[in-house]
Formats: structure tokens, C-alpha cells, sequence
């Protein structure tokens, strides 16, 4: 066997080099029934029930009694073939010929089924042979062949059609020059008159230009050409988002001739499928419409397919350029429809630096640019407003025209940089200042189109992908293998219309979700009116009313608000909103300091509150339909950014090596198999199965598997190519409160500074001040701390529960002061009395006269609270403790104030910082002056006071995940607003920090202008560590780091933080910037991904690769996948699935690819021998095997672990060659190994194929031979274990056994397959042409033929039964090649050879702690 596979490859390595050689006979290096296995000249075989052909008579009593026909008492037999009471005379004889002259006279047909065995059977004699071994049989002499009118008796085979001689002039040929004229003729007349056009507008245009104010592009001089560029007016922290989108935007116009020849096209369209259809249907007529002629017929349809090919491409390739084809390009003041061109760059993750991806990347880069297809072209008509101001529609945002700049795009208005200013807009709008902005920004509605099913269906089908596969379809039904056809079209039908389906009920929930309108009271021309949300403007002000929906986005003008934001931002719990400040001088930012203010469209209103009785509750509108973030959302689904993957650049290789094997086929066809138009043929056949449809499809069913199994765990995608990104993840990023602690905080008491009560008279006595002990029990807290505990926050009630921060909302709780549903004075914000238990039983109720809330960049809040019990008036402000140190009087703050909090801290507490200062409201003017005064006014000359401590708890299931997730090879981070000592003890307990590890904590020292670097542990003993040093001695003493807020800013400023990035295992501090800020950090090194609730993480979430939001919602703003398990359990499934689906979607590639491997190499024995299988055989293979199996491999679970490896991405990775490779070789040599054993036979010799009187081309005649028997049932054993062979789990996914659709199936084939090959004759085995043969054959051979109709044998030997210890033989030989393909998988490919080269040759990878 090695010596005859060297041999083979020698020869193929020939056939590549000297291809002009010419090879006359097939099998090109072994003669046919040449010699037996003893060297002896084979004789000439016995042709074992040859079938006769029918005889002709003048009279059927001329018949010989074996074929004589009889007819049932009455009725006579006719020259058609049947039995009536009385023949008519213009039935046709049965003995007619198609293309010959019409029989004379009256001429029977006898009987068929007579067969006779042919002894001596020579090929090359076949006719003269077999015509005397039948008239000895049936006992007739001297018969003719067939005529027209013969004397007695003839044979009834017809003559080769002659339909005359063909001229090129017959009809079809007319059909065709009129047809392709048209198609070719029509496209060049347009072309000439649309340049004509063009060129005279232009030149008309140029005249003028000094006059006009439209731009004019040209396509041929791009000096002249006038580029429109689009800026957007909003920036986005997402990294995949494109800030300045350039953009070139064409007017057209429609014109009368261009009408007339883009219908001519579309009916030139569909003639192409009619003319198809038509020379399809000729095949099967013997070419009548060729006069027969099979070489002009078949080379006419190579050439209509190719044009076919060619015109569809085009098609799907320049659809969107189409219709502006057939349109003049003008200047805007006539067009009628613009054409909009936008670059749309793909983000490539995992990209390889190689010669040859750089190569196709750049030739594909080229031809895009040649074409024209660099672009995404979008038409849109160019409509007119009321005004006659131009716009037109595009990704539902409205983009109007600016004669002055002759620009094009979506308007903006500018209401205000600051919140004074946005405060201030509370007059609303006049009708006509509406009017005029509904003119420049559209309707405050989203209109999402969806089409009707037939319309969704032609743009399903309206892509590459489907012209391939209808294409290709056309070769099978016109080469006699309809029936495949049919199925493969029923599969690919079946798939799109799921597909379809699956996506209209997507776009119909999207639809809903956009598309919203309500009744809604407007302040307009100085009074309300009740108007359509539609209507609404930016500027105008509305009133916002409890259990609505947010129409717009909007700030709040008067009143209070609670807002549900969970649908779009993640936020858990209802948020209160509280009007903008005339006073406020702080930019507006609707993400930052200004979300307090801030409400979102398509949040849910769940109180609105007046302040005023007479005011109702306000607010202005600032962005109105696609300007919101809910219309970002809609936009970012309906037009998501599109996404490469790596393996996505490399199919493209990976096709074109595939397309070369196919003209590798090609090649061997011609030399080894036939020439002409037959070779031509079975080379097409080939591609198509090398390159399989199912390809594109099978690298991401995965993804949306992954994407069910998701959904059933709560986590929801709407970005389906992030799930295989979330497979390669090497950093992840938690936020700390809600993610990794309990969503709450627990109260854990006060540390007020003694005799706090009497604050006032310590700080005018300059007195030291000292912390008194810590406080647990609130009861025992002093009053004035308490007074601070009870009001300064921003809580309120809706239906009984409250609402705002959850730390205020403990904070509040734990107090047991109640707050009052209503003010006890208008003029009051809250008023709130004390618990029955009160110190000094004390029961004042206190009220909060201003209220400032937190903002981030503050990162502290302020209360002034009017005590009715003492008449004075108690400012307290709340916030961080290093910040609320830095507001406060220095004089104020305890000695070991610092180490206090840090001992807080470093024990896991949260610590917040109070500082209080008492005013005397007859001396700022009373309640009425007080209320004038800013921020700024009130925060300034404040006491340090105490401070709130709260306890945070780690969830019960977070330390077993970080440790999964560190188990699977994924560096944790923890990205928080807290404090550093609180982060690296959150740290510490969950596992991320690892064990023994030293931290150093950095931060500024702004004496000496550098980061400190302090052990956490010890900082007396190490208060400023030599960082480098340390990370040097890391083997000696594990060290991580943590830094504030402060320290990541001076480390960014001055470029270090890339030194220390991957060492940083806490950033404390953050404010929501800096957490977009270390995210796109993180990002330049690997796969990054981030979690959290969505409030101050919107976005650092939008900007990872891998974002998940912890929201209610299926469909968050702020990152592709969102969860409403609040759980470090979600990131872990998402990881898991991750990596299955990669895993998943890899294998299925393989499996496609030996689809292909295996076929070239059937290919390849098949061109050899002149042989093929039988079409059940080919239906079996292409439909039932390759696509069950197809989808059962993508049924793969994932792995219930991490494992410390991620799935390779990469088609042309190692692993994936080795594994593909090393199974192609395997099922090589197995192959020739069935052949070597087959041709070791002495049963077989002599009595081998000889297609040398075989039509070729009849390819269903060429598969009733041991030689296609054996090669069908070896492939197919292939065919059913590659599948088997990439199930393994591996890392990835679940073990080999628990694929359950797969092993099912896998064993169902194997023990079918085995059957056919075992089995004596029977049923099942003959339908596929398997160990069976001629019924009167396998009768005179002992076995007993099955009950059903077979088709005779069309060889001599009349059977291919194999012996019984053959089969045996045979069949051990295909159970080594499956085992030989699931050891090798299992045991080189993924284990222990794996494993060694693995840490042999290590590849370079991210290399960072845990």
C-alpha cells in the first residue's frame, strides 16, 4: 500500500508539472481486464443478461413468442403500444424515432424484456454482438436496423436524431441574438446617452456656477468633484463608532429613456432565468432546439451560464447603484434623489500581520476601489419642505440642505452650553419658530420600514451567497441531476424563509419599540395646548406626567421627578430627577453632571412631583427622534457597524485555495476523464462541492446557537458577532458596587466627632477636634448627626418605597426619621420628623430649605435644613472623604483623620464624609435671600463633622466566578468610583488579588508632583516603595497594584500608564471618563471586556469589545449584551458560550472543508476509473449527510469550565491546518489502501469497468462497477466521521457523548452505511446500487432479488455483490479509518503531541496575571 500511495503521488506531482500530455485510454496507467492476479491474460467476460432492444413488425404475429404481445379477449393491439376495442387511425406507432422520417405503413412494436447472456463480450463489437446473440435467442434471422419502412421485421433502437443540418439560424439562435443583443446593445446606448447628458449638464452648470449654490460631483474628474463631508454634531465614547463620517452625496434626476431601458433591464432579468429554464428544458428533449447537437447545445449553455453568472453578480454587487444608473446625475436644484456614498471601514479583531493576508487584502482593496464598491450607497429622494427648504431621509435621520455651505446634514440646534442657560429656556417656542425646526429636523417620530415577506425574500436572496448557490443549481439541473436540485433549492428555500421570518419579527419588535406616539400638552405661543409627542421640537417645553413615556430627550425645567431608566440604561432602581439651576454655571452633559437633570426617551415617567401648586411639572426638550439615545439604539440595530473577525479575512484565502483544487479538478477532468463540454461540466461540479454553500452559513450558526442558549440564561444579545469575541476575551472589567458587591450597601454606623452638638462653640474655642467612638446604634447617634443621616440625600417616596441612590436610600433608612409626603410650607424642598425615640426626645421636624445633588465631577452633595426646634439653619455636606477633606476647614479635621478612614477602608467599609456649618437666616436676608444663593456659597466654610460608614458585602457567587474566570486564563480588573482600600479588600476577599500578594497602592503627591507608592498593609513601614523594583522581585514577593483616580490621571498625563497597565489590579476613583479612559487602554492589548449596571459605566461599556450591561432590558443602549441576572455568573456564561461558539463555528469550517477534501479526492478516483456513484447516492451525501450533520455539529454545548486556553479564531492557525490536513492524508491513504485491496482481488480482475462504450457525459451510468461501489462506501464512511472527528469537546465544549443529535446520528449513518456494505442483495441496499445487480443476474448468481424494480446493470458482470469476507474486510478497514481519525483528533491534534509542541514552540500571546 505505501509503495502504490508513493507511487500515486508521484504521478499527481507529474500530472501538475506536464499537463499537456495527452492520455488516449481511462484508466490512464493500468489497462482494463488486462491480466488476473496471476499475471494471465484476462478472457473476454460473459455480458450476463444483456437487455435486447425491442423489434419492429409489419404484423404482430411476426414476433417471436417470447416478446409477442396479446391482448385480453375484444381487444386488439395497436401500433402505439396498447390494447383497445378498435385502433384509430391517427395514433402515432410506438416504433417512431424523434429526428427521423415518419414510418410508412402500419409497424408494431413487439414485447421488451428479453435479455440474453453475451458470451465473449467485446466492447469495441458491442452493436454487431450483442444484435446476433438476440436473434439466436428469439430465433430470428437477417434482421434490419431500424428504417422507415422496412420489409418485415426491424430493431426498434432509434438512429441518432437528425434534425438536419445546423445553420445558426433556427429559431432559439434568432431567440438568442435578439435577447443578449438587447441586453448588451441597450447597456451601451444608455451609457452614450446618459455621458452625452451628463456632459451637457455639466458643462450648462459650470456656465453658472459663480450663480449657483449647489455642487455638483463627477465621477471622472475627481478634480472638479466636490466631496461633501458630514460631521457629526454628537460624539460617542464608543470606540466602534465613527466620530466625523465623510460622506459624498449625488443628485439625480429621473429621465424618459432611462425609465424605458431600466424596465428593459428588469424584463432582461427575468428573461435571463426564462432563457435558462428554456435551455434546461432542451436537455431533456434530446436538443431539439439544436437540431441535436449536444457539443453546440452544451457549449451554448456554458456560455448562457456564464453571462447568467456574470449579469446576477452584477446585480447583487451594484444593486444599490442600479437605479441611479438609469437616472441623470444633475446638480441638487433639479435632482430628484440623491445617492448617498459612506465609507463604512470594517473593525478587524485578532488581525494577523502576514505577507498573504496583506496581499489578498490589498488586491481586495483595489478592486473594491475600481468598482466602486469601497462605499456603502444608499438612494433617497430629495424631498421639499413647506418652505421649499431641501432634505431627504437617511438612516431615519433628516439631513437638509444649507445653500450657504452646500452641505447637506442633520441640523442641530444649540440651546445652551451650560445648565443656567438650558434653565433659563422656559418660554418655549412660538407655532412658526416649530414649524420651522420640524422643517430642519423632521418629526419627532422614527419610522422604521419593514418589508412585506415576497419584498423581504428578494432582498434575502438579492446577496452574493444566494446567486452562488442559484447558479450553481443551474448545472444540476441541466446535467440529469435534477433530483439533487430540487432538494438542495428546497433547503436553501426552507433556511431563507426561516431566516426571514426570524428577521421581520426582530424588525417588527424593533418597529414597535421606535415608533411611538402619545398625546402630550405643549407650551406653545405663550399657552398649553394639547399636541402629538410628534410634534415635538428641541426648545420646546412640555409638561411630563406621571405614567407616561419619556417622548424625547429632555431636562428637567420645574418639579420633581422619578424616572424607571432600567429599559435603556441599566439603572436597578426608579431615578429622581430634579430640575436644572438658573444658577448653575457647570456644562451640560447629559451622561455626566447633567443626568440628574436629565430624562431619556422611552424611560418610564413613575412620579412628577410639583413644587410649585400653580407650575406644573416641565421640562425643554434637547433632542428629539434618532438625536436621542433611544433613537441611537434603534439606529445602532437597524445599521450596526459591520464587524470582521479574523477568520472572516482569512475564508478568503481559505476560498481561493479551495477554487485552485478546483482548477486542479478541471485539469485532471480533461487529461484523465473527457474533454469538451463534459469536462467542463464535472470541473463545475467539483467547485461547487469544494466550495460549499454551506460555508458562510456554517461560520455563524454558532453565533446564533450561542445566542438561544444566551437567552435561556437571561443574557441577551443584539450584536451576534460579539458572542465570538466574548471566545477570546483576555481582560475583564468589573465595576465593584452592584457587580460585585450585594446591590445595596448595609449601614454599619457613624463616627461623629465628640461632643458633635456643640460644633459651633468647639470651632469658635479652636478647639482640637478628635473622632468620638464609632456608633453602630443609631439610636445613639447625637442629633445633630442624625440630622445629617436623616437629610442629606435625595430620596423621595413613589407608592411607598423609595427612590434615589441606594446608599441614601440606606443611609436614610437606618436613620428611622420619616419623611413627610408633602412640605409642611410651599416654600420648603422636604420636611421630615424625627423617630418617637429621638435624642433628647427631641420630635422638631426639620425641613430642607436647597438641596444640591451629587454629581460626579463634585463628587459630594449639600443640604441647608432649617431645625424648627433651635430656628437655625444646619448645611451639611456629604460626599467622598478625600474630597470632602479637601472642602472642609483644615482646622476642623481630626489629627489620624487619615488613618481612620483608611482603616475603614482597608476593612471593606464604604466612608462617606460629613461637614456641617450653622447660619443665622436673619443674617443672609431670611428664607427668600437664602434661597439665592449657589453652589459654591453654600459648600464654602465647612466643619468636618463625622463619618457614615456603610459595610460592603460581597454576593455569595462572586469569589467562585472571579475564579472561574481566572481559572480560564482571564485577567480580572476592577474598575470602581470607591475608595482604593475598599477596592484592593473587595479584591482581596473575591479572589481577584491573588493570594500572598503584596499590594502597592498609588497615588499623587502633589508636593512632590510623582505617584507614591504605598503597601496597603503596612504604610508606615513602607510609605513610598520603588515600584520598579518591586514588580522586578516578582518571583521572590507577588506584587499588585492599585491606584486612585488621581495617580491613573498623572500616569496618563505622563505617559506611564502603559508601564504599569497589566499590573494594576484596582483603579479606584474613577470618575465615568476615566473609566472609558482605562477601558480603551486595556483595549491595545487584548480582547477587553466590561460590566456593570449601565448608571456611571454607560460608557465604559459601549466602549469594550465585549460589553454587558446589568440591565432589565433585552435591548440596552450602552453595550451589546445585557443580562437581568446582576451576576458575576453572567460574564462567566457569556465567556463560555463565547468560546463554544468560536469553537463551534471553527469546527464546522473543518467539517465543510473535508466535505470539499473528501469530494476532490472521490473526484480524483473518479476521473481515474471513469466512474461515478448513483444519484440516491449523491442525494444522500449532499442533502441528508452534509446538511443534518452540518447542523448537528453546531449543537455542541459549551464547556461547564474555563479552561486556561482560549479556541484559536484563525482558519489558517496550526491547529486548524494540522487537524484538517492530517485528516485529509489519513482518509487518503485509507482510500488507496481500499483500492490496493480491491485490485488485489481475484474476482475483481477481469472483470473490472470499461467505459470505453459508455457515453460519459450519461454520467447515471457510470456507478454500476466495484470500483464506484467501493469508493462510494469508503467516502461515504468519511463523509459521516469527519463530523465526529471535530466533536470533540475538547476545552471548549461538552465531551464527545453529550452532543446527543450528533452521536445519534454519527452511529444511525455508520450502522446504514455498514448495512449497505454487509448486507447480501435487499431492498434498502439496491435503491442506492449497492451489493446488488440485474434481478435475472442475481438470480442465476443464488441470491434472491428484492421485490422492487431495478433498473438493469449497465455492465457485463450484470451485478457488484461483493463476497462475503470482502465486505468483511472492506468494512474493518473503514472502522481503522474512523478510529484512525478520532485518535489522531484526540491524541495529536488536541492532546498529548498538542501539548508538547504547545510548550515546545509557544505562541506569543497576551502574558498577564490572572
Amino acid at each position: 500500500m505505501i509503495k502504490l500511495s508513493r507511487y500515486i503521488y508521484s504521478w499527481l506531482f507529474v500530472i501538475a508539472v506536464l499537463l499537456p500530455l495527452q492520455i488516449s485510454a481511462t484508466p490512464a496507467w493500468n489497462e482494463v481486464n488486462g491480466y488476473d492476479t496471476n499475471g494471465n491474460r484476462c478472457p473476454l467476460p460473459t455480458y450476463y443478461s444483456y437487455p435486447c432492444s425491442v423489434l419492429c413488425v409489419r404484423d404482430i404475429s411476426l414476433c417471436p413468442t417470447q416478446v409477442r404481445p396479446s391482448c385480453p379477449a375484444g381487444q386488439t393491439y395497436c401500433v402505439d403500444g396498447s390494447c383497445r376495442d378498435s385502433c384509430p387511425s391517427d395514433i402515432a406507432s410506438k416504433c417512431s424515432c424523434p429526428g427521423a422520417p415518419a414510418i410508412q405503413g402500419t409497424l408494431y412494436q413487439c414485447q421488451s424484456g428479453a435479455t440474453v447472456d453475451v458470451p465473449y463480450f467485446d466492447a469495441s463489437n458491442k452493436t454487431l454482438q450483442t444484435e446476433a446473440a438476440c436473434s439466436s435467442y428469439l430465433g430470428i434471422s437477417n434482421v434490419a436496423a431500424w428504417q422507415a419502412n422496412p420489409d418485415s421485421i426491424m430493431w426498434g433502437t432509434c438512429p441518432t436524431p437528425d434534425y438536419g443540418t445546423l445553420t445558426f439560424t433556427e429559431p432559439v439562435f434568432i431567440a438568442y441574438w435578439v435577447f443578449y443583443g438587447s441586453c448588451f446593445g441597450f447597456l451601451l446606448i444608455w451609457i452614450a446617452y446618459k455621458l452625452v447628458r451628463e456632459k451637457a449638464i455639466k458643462a450648462q452648470y459650470n456656465k453658472v456656477a459663480e450663480f449657483k449654490n449647489d455642487a455638483y460631483c463627477d465621477d471622472e474628474k475627481k478634480g472638479s468633484a466636490k466631496s461633501v463631508e458630514l460631521k457629526s454634531d454628537t460624539s460617542s465614547t464608543d470606540n466602534m463608532s465613527v466620530d466625523t463620517e465623510e460622506m459624498v452625496i449625488k443628485g439625480y434626476k429621473t429621465d424618459i429613456l432611462g425609465l424605458f431601458f431600466h424596465y428593459c433591464y428588469i424584463l432582461q432579468t427575468l428573461g435571463m432565468v426564462a432563457y435558462m429554464i428554456l435551455i434546461v428544458y432542451d436537455y431533456y428533449q434530446d436538443y431539439y432546439f439544436f437540431r441535436g447537437n449536444a457539443v453546440v447545445q452544451g457549449s451554448t449553455f456554458i456560455g448562457q451560464w456564464y453571462v447568467f453568472f456574470i449579469w446576477f453578480a452584477c446585480f447583487t454587487i451594484f444593486q444599490n447603484r442600479i437605479p441611479n444608473f438609469y437616472r441623470i446625475q444633475c446638480a441638487y436644484k433639479e435632482a430628484k434623489y440623491v445617492q448617498v456614498e459612506r465609507k463604512e471601514p470594517a473593525i478587524i479583531f485578532l488581525d494577523d500581520v502576514d505577507y498573504i493576508m496583506a496581499f489578498v487584502r490589498y488586491m481586495e482593496k483595489t478592486g473594491k476601489r475600481m468598482f466602486g464598491l469601497d462605499v456603502v450607497v444608499t438612494t433617497a429622494a430629495l424631498k421639499k419642505t413647506a418652505t421649499g427648504t431641501k432634505y431627504f431621509i437617511y438612516q431615519c435621520t433628516r439631513y437638509v440642505y444649507h445653500p450657504e455651505k452646500q452641505l447637506f446634514n442633520p441640523h442641530h440646534f444649540n440651546l445652551g452650553e451650560t445648565n443656567a442657560e438650558l434653565a433659563k429656556l422656559t418660554g418655549g417656542l412660538t407655532t412658526a419658530e416649530s414649524v420651522e425646526r420640524e422643517e430642519l429636523i423632521g418629526p419627532n417620530f422614527i419610522e422604521v420600514y419593514v418589508p412585506n415577506i415576497p419584498m423581504a425574500l428578494l432582498r434575502e436572496f438579492s446577496t452574493f451567497f444566494y446567486i452562488y448557490q442559484f447558479t450553481a443549481l443551474w448545472l444540476f439541473y441541466y446535467f440529469a441531476y435534477w433530483q439533487v436540485g430540487i432538494a438542495d433549492t428546497s433547503v436553501i428555500l426552507i433556511s431563507a424563509i426561516v431566516k426571514v421570518v426570524v428577521r421581520l419579527k426582530s424588525e417588527i419588535r424593533i418597529k414597535k419599540m421606535a415608533e411611538f406616539t402619545d398625546k402630550i400638552k405643549i407650551y406653545r405661543d405663550g399657552q398649553w395646548g394639547e399636541y402629538c409627542t410628534s410634534d415635538l421640537v428641541p426648545g420646546d417645553v412640555f409638561e411630563v406626567e406621571e405614567g407616561k413615556v419619556a417622548p424625547c430627550d429632555g431636562v428637567v425645567l420645574t418639579g420633581n421627578i422619578v424616572a424607571d431608566e432600567s429599559s435603556l440604561t441599566g439603572e436597578p432602581l426608579p431615578i429622581r430627577k430634579f430640575p436644572l439651576r438658573t444658577d448653575d454655571p457647570t456644562i451640560y452633559e447629559s451622561m455626566g453632571a447633567g443626568k440628574i437633570s436629565t430624562i431619556f426617551s422611552g424611560t418610564t415617567i413613575s412620579q412628577s412631583q410639583r413644587t410649585d401648586q400653580n407650575v406644573p411639572v416641565t421640562a425643554l426638550v434637547t433632542n428629539t427622534g434618532t438625536a436621542t439615545d433611544k433613537g441611537q439604539l434603534v439606529k445602532k440595530i437597524l445599521f450596526p457597524t459591520r464587524v470582521s473577525f479574523i477568520f472572516d479575512e482569512q475564508i478568503k484565502i481559505v476560498i481561493l485555495i479551495l477554487l485552485c483544487c478546483g482548477l486542479i479538478c478541471l485539469g485532471l477532468a480533461i487529461w484523465l476523464y473527457t474533454s469538451g463540454t463534459s469536462a467542463w461540466f464535472y470541473a463545475m461540479f467539483a467547485i461547487c462541492q469544494l466550495v460549499s454553500p454551506l460555508l458562510p452559513a456554517a461560520l455563524v450558526v454558532g453565533q446564533s446557537v450561542a445566542s438561544g442558549r444566551l437567552r435561556e440564561k437571561n443574557i441577551f444579545c443584539v450584536d451576534l458577532p460579539r458572542i465570538l469575541m466574548a471566545g477570546k476575551v483576555q481582560i475583564f472589567c468589573f465595576d465593584k458596587t452592584g457587580t460585585l458587591t450585594k446591590e445595596g450597601l448595609e449601614f454599619f454606623g457613624a463616627k461623629p466627632i465628640t461632643d458633635i452638638d456643640n460644633i459651633v462653640n468647639q470651632r469658635l474655642g479652636k478647639s482640637t477636634s478628635e473622632f468620638d467612638d464609632h456608633i453602630e446604634n443609631i439610636s445613639d447617634i447625637p442629633r445633630l448627626m442624625q440630622i445629617g443621616l436623616a437629610t442629606c440625600h435625595a430620596v423621595t417616596t413613589l407608592n411607598g418605597q423609595f427612590i434615589g441612590n441606594p446608599v441614601d436610600i440606606e443611609m436614610f433608612r437606618s436613620s428611622k426619621w420619616t419623611l413627610k409626603d408633602e412640605p409642611d410650607n410651599e416654600s420648603y424642598v422636604d420636611t421630615l420628623t424625627p423617630p418617637p425615640e429621638a435624642p433628647g426626645k427631641i420630635g422638631a421636624s426639620v425641613h430642607v430649605l436647597k438641596r444640591f445633588e451629587f454629581v460626579h465631577a463634585r463628587m459630594s452633595m449639600s443640604v441647608a435644613v432649617l431645625d424648627s426646634h433651635t430656628n437655625k439653619v444646619h448645611i451639611f455636606v456629604k460626599g467622598a472623604y478625600e474630597k470632602i477633606k479637601d472642602l472642609t476647614n483644615p482646622e476642623s479635621i481630626p489629627a489620624d483623620y487619615d488613618t481612620v478612614t483608611a482603616d475603614l477602608a482597608r476593612h471593606g467599609c464604604y466612608v462617606l464624609a460629613l461637614s456641617h456649618r450653622e447660619l443665622d437666616l436673619d443674617q443672609v436676608g431670611g428664607i427668600e435671600g437664602f434661597k439665592n444663593w449657589n453652589r459654591d456659597q453654600m459648600e464654602e466654610s465647612i466643619d468636618f463633622a463625622g463619618l457614615i460608614v456603610f459595610k460592603n458585602q460581597l454576593k455569595e457567587d462572586t469569589t467562585e466566578n472571579i475564579l472561574e474566570l481566572k481559572r480560564g486564563a482571564t485577567r480580572t480588573v476592577m474598575i470602581t468610583g470607591d475608595t482604593a482600600l475598599t477596592g484592593v479588600y473587595i479584591g482581596r476577599q473575591c479572589g481577584m488579588v491573588e493570594d500572598g500578594a503584596r499590594v502597592l497602592l498609588g497615588d499623587i503627591d502633589t508636593s512632590k508632583n510623582r505617584v507614591i507608592w504605598t503597601d496597603v498593609d503596612e504604610p508606615n513601614v513602607f510609605p513610598d516603595v520603588n515600584v520598579d523594583e518591586a514588580l522586578l522581585n516578582q518571583e521572590h514577593t507577588p506584587y499588585e497594584l492599585a491606584v486612585t483616580g488621581k495617580a491613573f490621571d498623572w500616569l496618563c498625563e505622563n505617559d506611564l500608564i502603559r508601564k504599569y497597565l497589566l499590573d494594576i489590579r484596582v483603579f479606584a476613583r474613577m470618575t465615568p471618563n476615566g473609566k472609558v479612559q482605562c477601558i480603551q487602554l486595556h483595549m491595545e492589548r487584548g480582547i477587553t471586556a466590561m460590566t456593570g449596571d449601565g448608571g456611571n459605566d454607560c460608557g465604559a461599556l459601549r466602549a469594550a469589545h465585549v460589553g454587558i450591561a446589568m440591565s432589565d432590558a433585552e435591548a440596552s443602549i450602552v453595550s451589546p449584551f445585557s443580562t437581568s441576572v446582576r451576576s458575576v455568573k453572567s460574564c462567566v456564561e457569556l465567556i463560555r458560550q463565547g468560546r463554544g461558539a468560536l469553537a463551534t463555528s471553527i469546527t464546522n469550517y473543518k467539517y465543510l472543508v473535508l466535505y470539499g477534501q473528501v469530494m476532490m479526492m472521490l473526484k480524483i478516483f473518479t476521473f481515474y476509473f471513469s466512474v461515478t456513484m448513483s444519484q440516491n447516492v449523491w442525494i444522500a451525501i449532499d442533502v441528508f449527510i452534509t446538511v443534518f450533520l452540518t447542523y448537528c455539529v453546531s449543537q455542541s454545548r459549551a464547556a461547564t469550565r474555563l479552561e486556561g486556553q482560549r479556541p484559536t479564531a484563525r482558519l489558517l492557525g496550526p491547529q486548524t491546518l494540522a487537524s484538517s490536513m492530517g485528516l485529509v492524508f489519513i482518509n487518503w491513504m485509507f482510500l488507496i489502501g481500499a483500492f490496493v485491496m480491491l485490485f488485489k482481488q481475484p474476482w475483481f480482475r477481469c472483470n473490472e469497468f470499461d467505459s470505453s462504450a459508455v457515453d460519459i457525459s450519461k454520467w447515471w451510468l457510470l456507478a454500476d462497477n466495484y470500483e464506484a461501489q467501493v469508493l462510494a462506501l469508503v467516502c461515504l464512511f468519511q463523509f459521516i466521521n469527519n463530523a465526529a472527528v471535530f466533536n470533540f469537546g475538547y476545552k471548549f465544549r461538552q465531551s464527545f457523548w453529550k452532543n446527543y443529535a450528533l452521536v445519534f446520528l454519527w452511529l444511525l449513518y455508520l450502522a446504514i452505511n455498514s448495512y449497505w456494505m454487509l448486507a447480501d442483495p435487499n431492498r434498502f441496499g439496491c435503491i442506492f446500487r449497492f451489493n446488488c445487480g440485474t434481478k435475472s443476474v442475481l438470480e442465476e448468481f443464488g441470491y434472491t432479488p428484492p421485490p422492487i424494480y431495478i433498473e438493469p446493470y449497465n455492465t457485463p458482470l450484470g451485478h457488484n455483490v461483493m463476497p462475503t469476507d470482502f465486505r468483511w474486510k472492506l468494512w474493518g478497514l473503514c472502522v481503522g479509518n474512523i478510529f484512525a481519525g478520532l485518535l489522531y483528533e484526540r491524541y495529536v491534534v488536541l492532546g498529548i503531541v498538542h501539548t508538547y509542541l504547545a510548550k515546545r514552540f509557544p505562541l506569543d500571546r497576551l502574558q498577564v496575571k490572572k
